[in-house]
């Protein structure tokens, strides 16, 4: 069964191949496709000869060739029997021909598409003009000098493009019986003038290019009224205030990069009304009279970029009406005022390298704008009023100005951008610019001057996918990504950044692209999760710092690398090491089971955790609470401490003193620690305790080993030793204290009674009194 198998493998296996090469047994350097099991395509290479192709059409059975194409080529000329049995659809070649037999196509005047490339050929062979079936002809990139009438009557052809060769002269008959030509292309040639005739006899002629020749004049141009499109750009044309002197159908004219220096105010008249897109650019113009586009009313594209413009009067767009899209880039505008106040259907404004210092009024009441680009101009304030009746606007460059500052809200109308770019300016902050820009995707904000980054200033922007944050001042940046949920490419290069955190960016982590080159990279635990990413990541971070990491990169370090720590530890008895805690870090020392008399001199300034639990610590002990300003937690059970006689850091929030030989608590409680551990230490319960035990009752959920927190076996109460402090009374802590408030409580009774006896006596018998008195002698009478 298995060797059958095999067998039909082996079988299937030698068809195919042989099938597949038998296309073209014999030709070497001819390869053939196949599409839908049918012959589609012939691509030959280095032939020199086109005799080389004598056996292709016998190899193939005779069938047709759909496209043969000959690329390269070394072969001169076609003979007369070079397609002998040939039928071919599609015929492509860059071959040096220098001549083509009269009869050589005679075998393929079915031919559809004919282009011959890098001729060296000066005129349209006569063989060609013979194919009356063609349909497409180009002889580009050629010698050619002149053309005659090797082309006429041709009435299939459609398109014929003679582009990038040599050609002086064109016969005024050249394109007559064309009937069916609808594209000339003659662009990148040495044409100076065409005759009127030229193009008059194409009567479905619809798009003419001329682009990149030497013509001074238009005549001969326009006179055929069915042209819809017309290239004449980089010419020689000086004047167009004579050209349309026909009425012309045309909707495209491209006249750009022309020294034109001046326009007429009649140029464009009446016969040209149906433009709807027209080239301006390059033409060195320094004025436009205020009435020059008057009958264009369908004009939908202008381009007026790169000239000398610095003026516009305010009355020269009023006419067009159905105006999308204008390009005003590169000129030396400074005021524009409410210059489009009746293009309301304008979409795409371009304002890039001119003068302009305000957006006042610009863009005011266009409702349909999608685009504006206000690029290398001297912008320093963005008003909140500039872009206030623009809700539509989704791409807004307004990069290389000098804007300083952003008014808040200033894009809160534009809930639909998606671009914004702000590059090379001189901005500091935002200032919550983008509360409302839910659409933004791309944000540019390269070369600027921003310090750090507010964590809530691209919080209503989710959609966001590229930031460049590149070339700052940044030190900061405040998890400012942490709800960008899309968010892909990230630059922070060429900031003053030391470390870049996981509570950064958001969850799920998405990013693909992270430049941050050019940082002070602190290479420290806080890089752990960078680590466990993509490493297309780690490549751009080059570590700053410790020195001991200088100049590398962080995807040559590993975990260990980023978690020990050795400044100030080097000779240190205790293992230091880095831990990451959310934007910040800080570094845990242990100096446990270490038989240490004292505490290191020397710790590290970010200490946060410090053990020195099961050691030999006693009294006096030296902890310079000053230098530990990070210190959040702090063990030193098992020791031998007998008081707390040393201040504590103010973040102190874990104490652990269990073990140790204390007999008195801390004379203050520290209102940050929050976690506590007192046990197996020999409290003295008497009076002075009282404090002690307050603070228990009081902190009991802050103190983890309550119930374990007993009084010591010392001190004069024997019946108290052993006993939960927290159980206890202030009566048991201290009896003779409630006595001596007894006696003075009773004290305190006793004469209160007498003196209020002896006031009731006083107030009842005060006469009688004073009567016994004056008769005893000690009152005497009043002199009158």
């Amino acid at each position: 069964m298995s060797c059958k198998i095999i067998y039909l493998f082996l079988s299937f296996h030698v068809l195919f191949v042989h099938g597949k090469q038998s296309l073209c047994p014999n030709i070497e350097k001819c390869e053939c496709s196949e599409s839908n099991k049918k012959l589609s395509q012939v691509d030959c290479k280095g032939i020199n000869n086109m005799a080389e192709l004598k056996n292709l059409s016998k190899d193939l059975e005779f069938m047709q060739i759909p496209v043969l194409k000959i690329h390269p080529c070394n072969a001169k000329s076609i003979s007369s029997n070079s397609f002998a049995n040939f039928s071919i659809k599609f015929f492509s070649s860059s071959c040096p021909f220098s001549n083509i037999d009269v009869n050589s196509l005679k075998q393929i005047d079915s031919l559809k598409e004919l282009k011959l490339l890098t001729t060296e050929f000066t005129e349209i062979p006569t063989a060609v003009g013979r194919l009356a079936d063609l349909k497409i002809l180009y002889v580009n990139d050629g010698k050619l000098t002149h053309v005659n009438m090797e082309v006429q009557n041709m009435t299939r052809l459609r398109e014929l493009s003679l582009k990038n060769n040599k050609i002086t002269q064109i016969s005024e008959k050249a394109f007559h019986g064309n009937s069916n030509l609808k594209i000339i292309d003659l662009s990148e040639n040495n044409l100076m003038r065409l005759s009127p005739e030229t193009f008059e006899e194409s009567r479905n002629l619809k798009k003419v290019l001329l682009q990149v020749n030497k013509l001074n004049s238009t005549k001969g141009i326009f006179k055929n009224s069915n042209i819809q499109e017309i290239n004449i750009r980089d010419n020689r044309l000086k004047s167009i205030n004579d050209a349309f002197k026909f009425d012309l159908e045309l909707e495209i004219l491209d006249l750009g990069k022309n020294p034109l220096k001046q326009i007429g105010p009649k140029a464009f008249n009446s016969n040209v009304r149906q433009l709807k897109t027209l080239i301006l650019d390059q033409c060195e113009l320094f004025s436009l009279p205020s009435m020059v586009f008057q009958y264009l009313t369908k004009l939908e594209k202008l381009d007026l970029s790169h000239n000398k413009l610095e003026t516009i009067s305010p009355e020269i767009f009023q006419g067009l009406r159905n105006l999308r899209e204008i390009n005003l880039s590169d000129n030396e505008i400074r005021i524009l005022g409410d210059l489009f106040t009746k293009n309301s259907r304008l979409e795409r404004i371009d304002l890039s390298d001119n003068l302009i210092k305000s957006c006042d009024s610009i863009f005011y009441g266009l409702q349909n704008l999608k685009s504006i680009d206000l690029s290398d101009n001297q912008l320093e304030n963005i008003k909140k009023s500039d872009f206030l009746t623009t809700p539509s606007i989704t791409n807004l460059i307004l990069s290389k100005n000098n804007i300083s500052k952003i008014e808040s809200g200033s894009f809160s109308y534009l809930e639909q951008l998606t671009n914004l770019s702000l590059s090379f300016n001189r901005l500091m902050s935002l200032n919550n610019s983008l509360k409302n820009a839910p659409e933004l995707e791309i944000l540019l904000l390269k070369n600027n001057q921003f310090t750090e980054i507010g964590k809530n200033e691209f919080s209503n922007s989710p959609k966001l996918k590229r930031i460049n944050l590149g070339y700052n001042s940044l030190t900061d940046i405040h998890g400012a990504f942490r709800n960008l949920i899309s968010l892909e490419t990230l630059t922070i290069s060429q900031n003053r950044l030391t470390t870049l955190t996981r509570s950064t960016f958001s969850e799920p982590f998405k990013l693909k692209v992270l430049y941050a080159s050019g940082n002070r990279w602190k290479c420290d635990c806080r890089f752990l999760w960078l680590l466990n990413s993509s490493p297309n990541l780690q490549h751009h971070f080059w570590c700053y710092s410790p020195p001991r990491f200088n100049k590398k990169v962080l995807s040559q370090l590993n975990a260990l690398d980023l978690t020990r720590w050795t400044d100030t530890c080097e000779n240190s008895p205790c293992k230091c090491s880095c831990i990451p805690r959310e934007e910040k870090f800080f570094v845990r020392v242990d100096c446990s089971n270490r038989n240490l008399t004292e505490v290191p001199s020397k710790l590290p300034p970010e200490v946060g955790e410090l053990y020195l639990q099961n050691n030999l610590l006693t009294n006096p002990i030296n902890l310079n609470i000053h230098s530990l300003t990070y210190l959040r937690y702090l063990d030193v059970e098992r020791n031998n401490l007998s008081n707390v006689d040393f201040y504590l850091p103010k973040g102190l929030e874990t104490f652990k003193l269990a073990s140790n030989n204390l007999t008195r608590f801390l004379s203050y409680f520290p209102p940050s620690i929050s976690t506590w551990t007192l046990s197996n230490n020999p409290w003295i319960c008497d009076c002075d305790a009282i404090q002690f035990l307050k603070f228990l009752k009081s902190e009991s959920n802050k103190v983890v080993d309550i119930n374990a927190t007993r009084c010591g076996k010392i001190g004069k109460k024997i019946e108290l030793y052993g006993k939960l402090i927290n159980e206890l009374t202030e009566y048991e802590l201290c009896p003779e204290r409630l006595r001596l408030y007894i006696f003075l409580g009773v004290s305190l009774a006793m004469t209160t009674l007498t003196a209020i006896s002896v006031h009731i006596v006083y107030t009842r018998y005060r006469y009688h009194l004073k009567v016994w008195l004056y008769s005893r002698g000690f009152i005497g009478s009043r002199k009158r």
